[in-house]
Formats: structure tokens, sequence, C-alpha cells
């Protein structure tokens, strides 16, 4: 038997590995050659793809890319840092926080004021109403919750499929609040009324459209006129007897200082200090709505009403004859017109447009007094109040 030689099996092994090795070694070569071939055609060919903006002389995709990167970083570090919830502001430039998570939190901080709800924002009007009741402000939450409750109906009466989930919790918090004000001595009425929304025709809350449930009127009124209900506990004018009850709101947009022909502001102030008076009274535009109703038999008539809510406005015949007033009849109204003085002793035209309705056992007047130079203005504002007036049944 042939028996292979130990010394030249050990050759033929170590010649086998070194010979693998080259092949190894010269494929490897040849491998990194074409890559190298191969990112250099790449990236000469990226260079002439590459658009220069002509003013920078420099490519603008790696700055781009480089920009997108930092603003991505930035945005990530900075929402880190902020709180859990971002702190945001209604129409009316009121505080409100909004968790990542989408829910609304109310604030009544020092910023925040009694407002109407606005129709586009009754959804964070409902979180508002949520807050007043958890602080126990029960008669804010009725009329914020009549508020919102008509932005629905307002809404409803042009998309009748219309109905948001805010709208049951803030009917039911609404009815709790009613039912606590129960044991007060004040009508509930009273505080909560007349209700409104401000809604978007024109222009963002161009409108408040008013409401009362106790005396079953709605209007339009322009949202320069606010009320004064909103402003501590200018209520208007109350009254009750056995015969009948009576109310009086008001709506004031508060006019620029008006000086007289050949009058100058050093001459105002020079007389504003000889009267002791520190600063004058600015002239305003009013809105009057008042509304009564007869406990007993109808104790007025259609053509007799106006002497009612003269009495209530304590505007006697001697006090007609002093301002010189005059009404006349215009278009199944009134308009009249007087004389005020100011407090360092301009003469002030006025003129006052007045809408009467009585129907027993209720009766409602309108009136808008301003001075005679904004006739224009008040008889824009006018043609929305008189023609949006109407009584339910």
């Amino acid at each position: 038997m042939h028996r292979e030689n130990p010394s030249l099996k050990s050759f033929h092994t170590k010649g086998n590995i070194v010979f693998r090795y080259k092949r190894i070694t010269i494929v490897t070569f040849l491998l990194f050659s074409f890559l190298l071939l191969f990112l250099e055609s790449i990236h000469s060919q990226t260079k002439t793809d590459i658009i220069v903006d002509p003013l920078l002389q420099k490519p603008w995709i790696p700055d781009a890319e480089e920009e997108e990167s930092r603003s991505y970083h930035r945005f990530l570090s900075e929402f880190k840092n902020k709180q859990s919830s971002v702190k945001k502001k209604d129409s009316f430039g009121r505080n409100y926080l909004v968790s990542p998570s989408g829910k609304i939190r109310f604030l009544i901080d020092d910023e925040y004021r009694k407002e109407f709800p606005a129709q586009r924002e009754a959804d964070i009007a409902a979180k508002e109403l949520e807050v007043l009741y958890e602080v126990r402000k029960e008669k804010e939450v009725v009329f914020l919750g009549k508020g919102i409750h008509l932005c629905y109906r307002l809404k409803k009466e042009k998309d009748p499929g219309f109905f948001p989930e805010w709208l049951i919790r803030s009917n039911e918090i609404t009815n709790k609040a009613a039912n606590e004000w129960s044991d007060q001595t004040i009508p509930l009425d009273l505080v909560s009324e007349p209700y409104g929304c401000y809604v978007d025709e024109i222009s963002p809350m161009d409108f408040l459209y008013l409401e009362s449930e106790s005396f079953r009127y709605r209007l339009k009124i322009p949202s320069s006129l606010r009320y004064e209900g909103l402003f501590g506990n200018r209520l208007g004018i109350y009254g009750e007897n056995r015969d009948s009850i009576y109310r009086i709101v008001r709506f004031v947009k508060f006019l620029s200082n008006y000086l007289p022909a050949g009058q100058t502001e050093w001459d105002e102030a020079l007389k504003l200090q000889t009267s002791g008076k520190k600063k004058k009274t600015l002239p305003k535009i009013i809105l009057s709505i008042g509304s009564s109703f007869d406990k007993v038999r109808p104790l007025r008539n259609p053509k007799n009403y106006f002497v009612f809510w003269d009495s209530v406005r304590s505007l006697s015949k001697s006090q007609m004859r002093m301002l010189q007033f005059k009404r006349t009849e215009v278009n199944g109204g009134y308009l009249s017109e007087w004389v005020e003085v100011d407090e360092i002793g301009n003469s002030i035209p006025m003129e006052m447009m007045e809408y009467y309705v009585y129907n027993a056992p209720r009766g409602y007047f309108l009136s808008l007094s301003y001075p005679k130079r904004e006739k224009e203005l008040a008889t824009t504002y006018w043609n929305t109040i008189r023609t949006s007036f109407v009584v339910k049944d």
C-alpha cells in the first residue's frame, strides 16, 4: 500500500491556504476598487445635479435639510419644556387650558369677566359653565347656560341635524343651578335675563341675539352696544307692585369726546377746572328695552302705553319743559327731541327713537337715544333692532 508523505501533505495544505488567501485578497481589492469608482461617479453626478443659488453661490439642499433638522429638534426641546397643558384665549381674551389629550379647562382668574357666549365658541363656553358651577356661582351659570342654549337653537334653525355633545351636559348643569337658586330672595329671572349669544354674520361676533324667557321676546342688536348687566350689578330698573311687574335693561356704546365749534381742549380743561369737575362724561348711544306684565285686568291701551314708561323714567311734564322735550309720531313709533347740558355748560341736541307694543297683559318698549350728530349711525342701529324685535305667543 502506498502511503502519502506527511511532509508533502503539509506542503500541499499550506499551498492551498496561501492560494486561497491570495484569491480572497485579489477579489477584495477588485470589489473595493469598483466601489470607489461607483461612489466617485455618483459624487460627480450629484455635484452636477445640485441647484446652486446664484445669490449665495452655495448649494441650498444641504442647508435646507440642516435647517429642517434644527427646527425639528428645537420643536422637540420646546415641547419638553412646556407644561402638560397649553394656555389659550377665547374671543374675549379670557384664559383656558388645553391638555395634550384635547381636554379644556376654563380659568376663573384675574382676566376673567362675565360675557354672553359666542356661537362659534359654544363648546368652550360649556367648559366655562362647568367651572362656574364648581365655584358656586349659580346665577352666572343660569345666565350663561341660557345663552349657550340660545346659541344651539340659532344654529339648529339653519342646520336641523345639529346636536353637539356639550349640549346635554350644559343643560344638566343649568337646571341644577336653577334649582339650587330657588331658596334665594332675588328672582332668578332678574339676574339671568336677558341672555344672549354673539353670532357671526358679516364679521366675527358682529351681532348679539338677545332673549328673555320670562317676557318672551327676541331681538338682534349690534355687538358694539354693551349690556350694562355685564358690569357689576347694573341690572337696570325693576319694579313690582300689586298691579304689575316691569323692567328696563340698557345697552350702551360710549362715543369719543366732542368739542363744539370754536372750542379747544384747553378751553374745555379750563372750564372743567373752574367748575371743579375732573372730567366730562363721555357722550353715548343708549338702547333701552322695557317689559311689563299686568297682574290684573288690562290697565292701559296701545295709545297711552308710552305714558306708563314716561312715569317709570320720571319724565314728568315739568321735566319735559326744562329739557325742551318734544315727541312726534313717526312710522308707527315716535321721534323725541330735547337738549342736554354737559358738565361745563355746552348744549347737546339729543334725539330718541321709540317703539311701543302693548298686547295685554304684556307690553314692551324700545328706545334708542343718541346725540343728534350721531343720527346716521343710530339709524343703522335702529333699523336692525326694530326689524328683528319679535314677541313669542
